[in-house]
C-alpha cells in the first residue's frame, strides 16, 4: 500500500508541477499583455495630447481667418459705398455738355481725378497694406 501510496503521491506532484507551469505561463503571458497594455496607454495619450494641441491651433488659425475676412467684408463694404458715391457724382455732371461749353473746366476737372486715382491706386497697391507687424492707415482720398 505504502507503494501505491508513494505512486499516488507522485503522480499528484507530477499534476501539481504541470498545473504550477500552465499557472507561470498563463501569469507571465498576462505580464507580457499588461505591460502591453500600458506600452499602448502610453502611446495613446501622447497621440491625444498632439491631437489636442493640433486642434487648438486650428482653432485659432480658423479664428484668425474668420476676423481677416470680417475685416476683408468691412473694406468691401466701403469700397462699393465709394464707388456708389461716386457714380452718384459722376451722374450729376453733363459732361457732354461741360465739354462744348467750358471744356478748360472739364480738363482742370479731369487733371485733378485722374491725379486723385493715380493717388488712389498707389495707396491701394501698397505691398505692405496686409502686413501684420506695420500698422498702415492709409485710407482712399474720397
Amino acid at each position: 500500500m505504502s507503494f501505491k501510496l508513494s505512486l499516488g503521491l507522485a503522480g499528484l506532484l507530477v499534476i501539481s508541477i504541470a498545473i504550477n507551469v500552465i499557472l507561470l505561463t498563463k501569469l507571465d503571458k498576462a505580464k507580457i499583455e499588461l505591460q502591453t497594455a500600458i506600452s499602448n496607454q502610453v502611446i495613446l495619450e501622447r497621440t491625444i495630447q498632439e491631437q489636442n494641441e493640433q486642434i487648438k491651433k486650428v482653432l485659432a488659425d480658423a479664428k484668425k481667418t474668420a476676423e481677416q475676412i470680417q475685416s476683408l467684408n468691412v473694406r468691401y463694404n466701403e469700397s462699393q459705398a465709394q464707388v456708389t458715391k461716386l457714380r452718384n457724382k459722376f451722374a450729376k455732371f453733363n459732361l457732354e455738355g461741360m465739354a462744348l461749353t467750358d471744356p478748360l473746366t472739364l480738363q482742370g476737372k479731369i487733371n485733378r481725378a485722374t491725379a486723385r486715382v493715380g493717388d488712389d491706386l498707389t495707396n491701394i497697391t501698397n505691398s505692405n497694406q496686409f502686413d501684420e507687424n506695420t500698422n498702415n492707415n492709409t485710407n482712399t482720398v474720397n
